[in-house]
C-alpha cells in the first residue's frame, strides 16, 4: 500500500511521536534533583502544591479538545474549516481557563502557606493560558508529526536550560515555578508562528458564540472520560497513604511510574493515529493501527511483568523488592489497557464519545470501590489487583460495545436465501 496511509507511513509517524515523548521525560528526570537541591525542602513543597493546582486547570481547560478537535481538524478539508476549527477550540479552552483561574487564586488566598506565593500563582496561571493554545492536535490532523515531536522535545530543553541558568536559590520560586509550565507555552508560540506565518495551514477567524458553545459541547463527554481515568489514578495513592504505611505507598508508586511511563508514550501514539482512523473505511490502515497498539500495549506490559524482577533492584535497590509484584500487576493491567485503548480509538473515531464516557466512568467508579478492601487486604498488591480488575471490566465492556455494534453488519453481509424456495412440513 502507497500514500499517505502505508504501512511504513503509519509506523514511522507512530515512531516519531513515541520517540517526541521519550525525549520529554527528560525534563523532570533532571528538574526535579536540580530544584530540590537549590530551593530547599519547604520552597520547594510550595512549588510542589502551586504546580498541583496549577495541573487541575490544566486539565479541566484541556476538557477533551485534544481528542475532538483533533478529530474534527483531520475531517476538515480545507484552510478555512481548520482556521475555524482552530479558532473556535482556542477561545473555548479560554473560557474554561476564566472559570477555572479564579478558584486557584482563591486557593492561594486561603492555604496559610501560599499567600507569599500570589504572584507566582498568576503568572503560572498566565503560563498555563498561552499553553492552552497550543494547537499540537493541528499539527498531528495535518500529518505534521516530525514537527509536533520536534517542537514537544526542543520547548522542553529550551526550558531545561533556563531553568538551570536562571534558578539558584530559594529566592528564585516564582521562576522554578515559570520554567516548570513554559514547555507547553513556548510550543504554543512555535507552533503558531509555523502553522499561520510560514506553512499559511490556518489564521485566527470570527467565531460565534454558538461555534464555541458547539465545541464544549463536542467535548464535555470526553472531558468526563478523562477525569474518570484521573480519579482511578487517584484513588490508589489516596487508599494506601491513608490507609497503609508508607512502604506500601512507595512499592505502589514505583509500579505505577512505570505503568504511567508506558500509558503516557502510548496515549500519544493512540491520540495522532486518530485522524486515519476517522478518515474512512480504509480497512487495511484500521487493522494495521490496531494490530499496532495492541503488539506495543502488549510488548510494553509483557516487559514489565517478565522483567520487574531484574528491574526493580537494579534500578530501585533491594530493599524496594516488595514492588515486584505490584509492578507485574501494573503490567497486567496494560495487557488489559492495550485491547481498552484499540476500542476507545474506534469509538472515538466514530464519534462516540458518550459510550467511552460511561464505560470509563464505570472503570474508575470499579477502581474506587476495589480500592480500599485491596489495601486493606494487601496494601499495594491489592491496589494492583483492583486496578487490574477495574481495567478488566473496561475492556469486557468495550468488548460487548464492539460485539453489539458489529452485528448488525455482519447479518447485513450474510446471503439471504432465495424468495422462491419453500420449505415443506
Amino acid at each position: 500500500m502507497t500514500g499517505a496511509d502505508s504501512p511504513r507511513r503509519v509506523g514511522r509517524d507512530a515512531l516519531i511521536v513515541a520517540l517526541g515523548y521519550l525525549t520529554s521525560f527528560v525534563y523532570p528526570l533532571v528538574a526535579l534533583p536540580y530544584l530540590a537541591r537549590v530551593l530547599g525542602v519547604p520552597e520547594l513543597g510550595a512549588v510542589m502544591v502551586l504546580l498541583a493546582v496549577l495541573q487541575v486547570v490544566v486539565h479541566v481547560t484541556d476538557f477533551g479538545f485534544s481528542i475532538s478537535s483533533l478529530r474534527r481538524c483531520g475531517l476538515a478539508p480545507s484552510v478555512p474549516e481548520r482556521s475555524l476549527v482552530l479558532a473556535e477550540t482556542s477561545w473555548a479552552k479560554t473560557l474554561v481557563w476564566a472559570i477555572c483561574a479564579a478558584p486557584a487564586v482563591v486557593i492561594v488566598l486561603l492555604v496559610p502557606m501560599l499567600h507569599a506565593h500570589l504572584t507566582a500563582m498568576l503568572l503560572g496561571l498566565g503560563l498555563v493560558l498561552v499553553g492552552a493554545w497550543y494547537p499540537g492536535w493541528m499539527l498531528q490532523a495535518t500529518g505534521r508529526m516530525l514537527t509536533f515531536a520536534l517542537v514537544m522535545t526542543l520547548s522542553r530543553l529550551l526550558a531545561l536550560v533556563g531553568l538551570l541558568l536562571t534558578v539558584r536559590d530559594p529566592a528564585h520560586l516564582d521562576r522554578a515555578l515559570a520554567w516548570q509550565l513554559a514547555p507547553q507555552a513556548l510550543a504554543a508560540v512555535a507552533a503558531w508562528v509555523l502553522i499561520v506565518h510560514v506553512w499559511k495551514a490556518g489564521r485566527l477567524v470570527r467565531v460565534t458564540r454558538a461555534g464555541v458553545s458547539t465545541a464544549l459541547r463536542d467535548s464535555a463527554p470526553l472531558f468526563v472520560s478523562h477525569a474518570a481515568v484521573v480519579v482511578a489514578g487517584a484513588a490508589s495513592s489516596l487508599s494506601l497513604g491513608a490507609l497503609a504505611s508508607p512502604s506500601q505507598a512507595a512499592f505502589h508508586g514505583a509500579a505505577e511510574r512505570f505503568g504511567n511511563a508506558v500509558r503516557g508514550v502510548m496515549r500519544g501514539v493512540v491520540d495522532a493515529m486518530l485522524p486515519r482512523m476517522a478518515a474512512g473505511p480504509a480497512t487495511t490502515t484500521r487493522r494495521l493501527i490496531s494490530l499496532g497498539v495492541l503488539g506495543s500495549y502488549g510488548l510494553a506490559g509483557g516487559s514489565l511483568v517478565l522483567g520487574s524482577a531484574w528491574v526493580i533492584p537494579w534500578y530501585l535497590g533491594e530493599e524496594m523488592s516488595a514492588a515486584i509484584w505490584p509492578t507485574r500487576l501494573v503490567g497486567i493491567a496494560i495487557l488489559l489497557a492495550g485491547v481498552t485503548a484499540v476500542l476507545t480509538l474506534h469509538a472515538n473515531a466514530e464519534h462516540r464519545y458518550g459510550t467511552v464516557a460511561r464505560i470509563s466512568s464505570l472503570g474508575a467508579v470499579c477502581a474506587v470501590a476495589l480500592c480500599v478492601p485491596g489495601t486493606l487486604w494487601a496494601g499495594a498488591v491489592g491496589v494492583g489487583l483492583a486496578l487490574v480488575l477495574a481495567e478488566s471490566l473496561q475492556a469486557a465492556l468495550f468488548l460487548l460495545d464492539r460485539r453489539r455494534r458489529l452485528r448488525p453488519a455482519r447479518a447485513a453481509s450474510l446471503p439471504s436465501p432465495p424468495h422462491d424456495q419453500e420449505v415443506s412440513a
